[in-house]
């Protein structure tokens, strides 16, 4: 199997794998890797903000942030976003076809939230200066998303060829499957067989002992299609207080919500031959075309918990630091699969696996985050922030299930884990200029690539700009950020043989308002 193809499986979407479980250490990814989020003004420096504080993203980040407002504050922030999609064909050598570009367009309000500040009078004796008290809601993640592509191919390269390589390699026969339809479709194999599009005779009506495809001829259409919606929220409550205001310690407490949707369908079309006499002669033949299909939800749960502190050595410089235990998840998900084929001259034979729930759950790993902000005057700062994660350490598990020996499954899958990721380091940078009452931002972000195999790449880089206008009692900021990640896609994997390789230029656009008022 070459990397391109491990990175398939891995980074984006599982293909037709032919299990019936979801949970897979793409879910633990997908719950775990983030990408810039907060305020206008923080999207626009990059997210580099760990030493910068008194902004309301502090609960996000470092709390004790907080500790730096003088006043109490409220912001929203709409935000429009777009993910861009292009697929080209990897291996053109057995499947082609053309570029195929998708984009899907979502709008909503990715942060607000409120601080309440009380700080004591100038002639104060004491050293502990005030203290504030943080609400704030945070969008983590944007999973709406479109994904597609189309290809050629040719015998023995479909993906009914790869349906009954499953059968044969888990040693599934007559007996075996004729027993499974009866009982209730549980595999991808079974539902080949309960559509006929594998069987135990060649294509003479011999009986063969191992699963044969049908006889297809000639050039076979692919394509595929995926949608994804839903989203990755975090609920902070958080409270910081300053030190001699040269101190400032906060906490908070991250409340997760999560809910993921994806409609995956994908279709195969041809010519085949039903049957031919002993002197090769075609006794009959048609097309077939066939609709494989599948839906899955996940709605989940977890809860974190952040120390932070900020150092003022001088007006000029600070240094931050902060801590994320890990977050512990509660996931509930369904899922159900169909499959659907026409025969020349016959009606549509429809048969779906078994619908399936299951409860489960996942905790993600520890997080540190250093970072510097120094300010040049009163013309704006530069900082920059650097945060560590072990995606290595995240671990599913079983809560509930309807599926028998899962517990061995969710083993197997964190032993996976292990395997398959390691520990990363991303990087943020921005900086401000002020002018006046104006603002002129601009940032760069580094997501560390969380793939221990060489040839891998997972990482993420995001540019952004930003500006905004501050007043006495309000301002308003707007950023726009650009993130782009490559990834790769199999459908399905041979033992033997050659697979789809499709590769995958995401590139995700946000643009996000933030409107604020001081009390």
């Amino acid at each position: 199997m070459s990397n391109k193809i491990v990175s398939a499986s891995l980074a984006l979407l599982l293909g037709w794998s032919g299990t019936a479980f979801a949970q897979s250490e793409v879910d633990a990814l997908r719950y775990t890797q983030l990408g810039i989020s907060g305020s206008a003004r923080i999207q626009g420096i990059g997210g580099a903000q760990s030493a910068l504080g008194a902004d309301i993203s502090s609960m996000f980040v470092n709390p004790a942030g907080l500790g730096m407002f003088r006043r109490s504050e409220i912001t929203v922030s709409p935000g429009f976003s777009t993910a861009n999609a292009n697929t080209r064909i990897a291996n053109p050598d057995s499947y082609f076809g053309p570029n195929v570009s998708d984009s899907r367009n979502s709008i909503g309000i990715p942060q607000a939230g409120i601080v309440f500040s009380e700080r004591k009078a100038d002639n104060d004796g004491s050293d502990w200066r005030g203290t504030s008290i943080g609400l704030s809601i945070t969008r983590l993640n944007n999973f709406n998303q479109q994904i597609s592509y189309r290809n050629t191919t040719e015998p023995p390269n479909t993906i009914v060829d790869y349906f009954a390589e499953q059968a044969n390699i888990f040693g599934r026969d007559k007996v075996d499957l004729d027993a499974e339809y009866d009982t209730g479709l549980s595999t991808f194999e079974g539902l080949a067989y309960g559509t006929y599009l594998i069987n135990f005779n060649d294509v003479y009506g011999n009986p063969t002992q191992n699963a044969d495809p049908i006889y297809s001829l000639g050039s076979i259409d692919q394509q595929e299609q995926t949608k994804r919606r839903g989203s990755q929220n975090q609920f902070d409550i958080g409270v910081g207080t300053s030190y001699k205001e040269k101190l400032y310690l906060g906490a908070s407490v991250g409340i997760i919500s999560t809910n993921f949707e994806q409609e995956r369908i994908f279709r195969e079309s041809g010519y085949y031959i039903e049957r031919l006499n002993e002197n090769d002669e075609i006794e009959s033949d048609g097309n077939y075309s066939l609709a494989l299909r599948d839906h899955y939800t996940s709605r989940g749960a977890g809860i974190n918990l952040k120390l932070g502190a900020i150092y003022r050595f001088n007006d000029a410089l600070r240094l931050g630091a902060s801590i994320q235990t890990p977050t512990s998840f509660s996931f509930d998900e369904s899922y159900s699969t169909s499959l659907a084929v026409d025969y020349t001259g016959s009606s549509r034979i429809t048969e779906s696996i078994i619908p399936g729930q299951s409860s489960y759950g996942l905790t993600t790993p520890f997080r540190a985050t250093g970072g510097l902000a120094y300010f040049i005057n009163k013309y704006g700062f530069i900082s920059a922030d650097v945060e560590y994660v072990n995606y290595a350490g995240m671990r599913f598990r079983e809560r509930d299930s309807d599926f028998g020996g899962s517990g061995n499954y969710f083993g197997t899958i964190n032993t996976r884990i292990k395997d398959t990721y390691q520990s990363a380091v991303n990087v943020r940078i921005g900086a401000e200029a002020r002018y006046e009452v104006f603002r002129f931002r601009a940032g760069y972000a580094h997501g560390g690539n969380p793939y221990k195999a060489a040839g891998l790449d997972g990482s993420t880089s995001t540019f952004s700009l930003g500006t905004g206008i501050r007043l006495q009692n309000y301002f308003v900021d707007v950023a726009y950020t650009n993130t782009s990640l490559g990834t790769a896609y199999s459908p399905y994997t041979f033992d033997t043989g050659t697979s789809p390789e499709i590769d995958i230029d995401n590139r995700f656009n946000n643009v996000v308002f933030t409107l604020g008022f001081n009390f």
